[in-house]
């Protein structure tokens, strides 16, 4: 093949840096390999890639040029075939499912994700909501290889189980809600004369614990988060909120916290970290942000 990666990384190393020294230090080689691997590609095409003038920095030619866009794009594309190769060497795997879920996904597991995407830039990271993983065991198509989300009564069949983290609620109003504008503490009785935005009963929030947070009698019962979000901050009613995600909107003044006359010891939720021994090396570095392998 007379038109190769190294060929053309080459190429685009020159023309973007201005000259074969520029380019050789970018790519950790000396000038004269640059120029010696330039200039074997012009000997094969029968091309003249770059005009040279003495003292000046070597200029694309007409067809340097068109070789040139053209590299722009196969270039990278090549690249990550070369990177995914050896990352099948190394036992990287090529694709890391993520469940979470909307009440538990603090800033503590985002840094885990971008942190993961650092350091292993090469695999494809899908991330789902934890309810399509429900009736999944691993390894099944569409099953997550990780979970991060409430505890569940019954163990996940086929997966690692470590308690990383808990749910400590807080009571929370926006700004313009009447609630936030009331001096002193509230009392039960303050709470049940307005509605209450309240997470819809699923796999994690049986009846029981829906009921140990609800204080109105009108509730508006919500299967996401962000609809429990956005209808939080327009101000239409009160809620409860994890902590690590209602501190952010209380420091930024979205939200106020309700102070209340009573202490009830509200339920905790335990929040699980879940994986399948199948990860591999991206995997099991994720999982080592949280637990000790």
């Amino acid at each position: 093949m007379l038109i190769t990666p190294e060929r053309l990384l080459y190429m685009v190393s020159v023309a973007e840096n201005g000259s074969f020294s520029a380019a050789g230090r970018k790519l950790g080689v000396t000038a004269s390999a640059v120029a010696q691997v330039i200039q074997n590609m012009e000997i094969d095409l029968n091309v003249v890639l770059f005009d040279r003038v003495a003292g000046k920095a070597p200029v694309l030619t007409a067809v340097g040029k068109a070789l040139y866009f053209q590299a722009l794009e196969v270039a990278p594309r090549l690249q990550a075939m070369e990177k995914r190769a050896q990352a099948y060497q190394a036992g990287i795997e090529e694709k890391l499912t993520i469940a979470t879920y909307g009440f538990t996904l603090y800033e503590t597991h985002l840094d885990a994700i971008r942190s993961l995407i650092k350091a292993y830039p090469e695999v494809k990271l899908n991330l789902i909501d934890v309810e399509q993983t429900q009736a999944l065991a691993p390894n099944v198509s569409g099953a997550a290889d990780i979970i991060i989300a409430p505890a569940k009564m019954e163990n996940r069949s086929g997966y690692e189980t470590r308690t990383i983290d808990q749910i400590d609620w807080r009571y929370v109003a926006a700004q313009s809600h009447p609630l936030a504008k009331v001096k002193g503490e509230l009392s039960r009785h303050d709470l049940l004369l307005h509605s209450q935005l309240i997470p819809q009963e699923n796999e994690f929030a049986d009846k029981w614990l829906i009921e140990s947070l609800r204080f109105s009698t009108n509730l508006i019962e919500c299967a996401r988060f962000y609809q429990l979000r956005a209808l939080l901050l327009d101000g239409l009613a009160f809620a409860m909120l994890p902590e690590p995600l209602a501190t952010p909107l209380l420091n930024s003044g979205e939200l106020v916290e309700l102070s209340m006359d009573f202490d009830d010891n509200q339920t905790r939720w335990p929040i699980e970290l879940c994986w399948t021994p199948s990860i591999g090396p991206a995997g099991q570095y994720f999982i080592e942000q949280f637990v000790e392998l």
